[in-house]
């Protein structure tokens, strides 16, 4: 059933683009604002890598959100959990700071630019652990970035896992 429906979504995906092109609403942006996203997302990556939790919060717009699901601790099912960038920030000592080696780096995007809204599907790689023990995933961020004052900022981020292992 599963694979049924992938089979269907892949389907349609192509269908439900030639049909926004033919209605004239899809819109890619030039490479030259395409380049000015990666570049953006390239030092969100490295300021999120080093940990240098004023830059990275100076990459979101106020009020900007991070949500993915999962299971906090104490309960008993998954479900949807917005964060704040500060709350974010707040728990990095029990996330990202509880292990010597953090490292999140973007392997490859897709960016769509319309006016001064930017979307951005990255593949993302993920090292995470002790020099003993590290775990590497990759996963899917989904980042909304929206230019103001000539400064491209994220407005919204979420994000999934889609592999996990051991490795380097």
């Amino acid at each position: 059933m599963e694979r049924r429906r992938r089979r269907v979504v892949w389907l349609l995906v192509p269908m439900m683009t030639l049909a926004c092109h033919q209605a004239g609403v899809v819109e890619y942006g030039t490479a030259a604002e395409r380049r000015a996203i990666l570049e953006v997302l390239e030092v969100y990556y490295s300021d999120f890598s080093d940990r240098d939790w004023d830059a990275f919060a100076n990459h979101f717009w106020p009020g900007a959100d991070m949500t993915t699901i999962w299971r906090p601790p104490g309960e008993t099912a998954d479900r949807v959990v917005p964060t704040t960038i500060e709350e974010f920030i707040s728990q990095a000592p029990q996330g990202p700071d509880s292990r010597e080696i953090f490292e999140e780096r973007m392997l490859d995007a897709e960016v769509r630019v319309f006016h001064n809204l930017a979307q951005a599907w990255v593949r993302y790689g993920m090292r995470f652990g002790d020099p003993d023990s590290v775990q590497y995933w990759e996963g899917i961020d989904a980042v909304a970035l929206l230019k103001h004052d000539d400064t491209w900022k994220i407005a919204s981020l979420v994000f999934t896992g889609d592999t996990a292992g051991e490795g380097n």
